[in-house]
């Protein structure tokens, strides 16, 4: 095993060490290319470049010359690597989803860093859905929100508007991988996505695609599991709970109801409906099926039945994905009245490609584009939406996502009048995303409320 001279007390040096102590330094150029190739093999010369940098990097850190212009590639190597922990242990900034891990494995699993304490906004509160919390911003339903040790991760880092990932009344599987990768290039009618492509945590013109499907564990599984994660998140926190039935006609509104019920039944106050999905599994030429909130009347009976099925003191969020102008003023004045908030946008569905022209992802076409390359339709969706609430008179709130990477994006959504504001591929590249937003305007963010 190599031994290096022992680093200074830098970042990059505390993590080397580490390295060392795990015997992980010798191996660590070929265990990075062995996740690049993971999914797919980039053209040899750009490979070739990887390997270069990769075997200069170790090169570096064996000779203890390794400093912080190294951080952004050791950052890369390492958590391609598998190592994305070991960074995470160390402070740094590193996704907290592994993207070459399964969709089970990282159920129970963060790899971002953790905050020793949660950062707070003084004694200010935010009023949503009923309920006063201590910043308003969190996590919409998806697979940083899988489980109990999500929603323990990104509570202490400061989100604390949570939304369970979306379970159903029966197990399902994901997507075969891969289900999640970085998207740098910009989108035009095609997303070019290849399984290797990185953007370096922090930025805030990450976009990312993801074809997961609606993965749900058993109901005898994701019920106790709710019960403690609702448990794990303090008293200005909260954690709604996305549901998605399955079926036709009156098969989809029981299903939804027999979901909502059991989430109330675990003790969820507030239930949110997943009526804006892209990514559901069919058998058309794009292997996905379109979102159900884009048809207004089954999207409205949805809601009618899980409103009767549900005790009047369950909260009920509608969740949409983004509508054209006529749509959506079509949908809010008839579903305003059943519901205690609306949420939107989810992923764009998008057409999305490697770089040499193959499917990103093997036999699914379409995928759900998110990040930056969504904001601006995020905002545009929650603007319309906030004018139709006024102009209608009425009473729902707004949980607004879609590009929210830095805290000028989650400032934009809130200035545009929601009351609550989400994010995920934002959360997932930058996991201090929450303590920045709330350093930044913690003491400034208005509509709060008195204690």
């Amino acid at each position: 095993m190599t031994r290096p001279p022992r680093a200074d007390g830098g970042l990059v040096g505390r993590v080397r060490d580490d390295l060392v102590a795990r015997e992980l330094l010798d191996g660590l150029p070929a265990a990075f290319l062995a996740g690049v190739t993971r999914f797919a093999t980039p053209p040899a010369a750009e490979l070739d470049s990887l390997r270069t940098a990769a075997q200069d990097l170790a090169a570096r850190l064996v000779a203890g010359e390794a400093g912080d212009d190294d951080l952004p590639l050791l950052t890369r190597v390492a958590y391609l690597a598998g190592h994305g922990g070991l960074l995470a242990a160390h402070g740094a900034r590193t996704p907290s989803y592994d993207v070459l891990g399964s969709y089970r494995d990282n159920l129970t699993t963060p790899v971002g860093p953790r905050l020793e304490e949660r950062p707070r906004a003084g004694d200010r509160r935010w009023r949503v859905l009923g309920r006063d919390v201590g910043f308003p911003l969190g996590v919409p339903a998806c697979v940083l929100n899988g489980g109990e040790e999500w929603v323990r991760f990104h509570a202490r880092n400061g989100f604390s508007v949570l939304t369970y990932k979306t379970v159903r009344s029966r197990a399902r599987e994901p997507n075969v991988q891969p289900n999640w990768t970085f998207a740098p290039r910009s989108a035009g009618e095609e997303v070019v996505s290849d399984p290797w492509d990185w953007v370096a945590p922090g930025s805030p013109d990450v976009s990312t695609v993801n074809s997961f499907g609606v993965p749900s564990p058993a109901p005898e599984e994701w019920m106790p599991d709710l019960e403690r994660s609702l448990a794990a998140v303090d008293a200005d926190q909260m954690l709604l709970v996305s549901v998605m039935g399955e079926g036709e006609g009156t098969g989809l509104v029981d299903d939804f109801a027999r979901v909502a019920c059991m989430a109330q039944e675990a003790g969820a106050p507030v239930v949110e409906l997943n009526l804006s999905c892209p990514n559901t599994l069919s058998s058309s030429p794009d292997g996905v099926e379109p979102p159900l909130c884009l048809d207004t009347d089954a999207t409205l009976a949805v809601v009618e039945g899980v409103r009767r099925a549900l005790d009047e003191r369950t909260g009920l969020v509608a969740k949409l994905s983004w509508l054209d102008e006529p749509g959506l003023a079509a949908l809010v004045p008839r579903l305003a009245p059943l519901v205690d908030g609306v949420a939107g946008i989810n992923t764009l569905q998008s057409r999305v490609v490697r770089s040499d022209g193959a499917p990103t992802f093997p036999g699914r076409a379409l995928a759900g584009l998110s990040g930056a390359a969504a904001r601006g339709a995020a905002l545009d969706f929650t603007r319309r939406l906030v004018g139709l609430r006024e102009a209608g008179g009425h009473r729902f709130d707004v949980l607004a996502m879609g590009g929210v990477t830095d805290v000028a994006s989650f400032a934009a959504l809130s200035g545009a009048g929601a009351d609550a504001v989400q994010s995920a591929a934002g959360a997932f590249a930058d996991p201090f995303l929450a303590r920045d937003c709330i350093a930044a305007l913690g003491d400034t963010l208005p509509r709060s409320v008195v204690r």
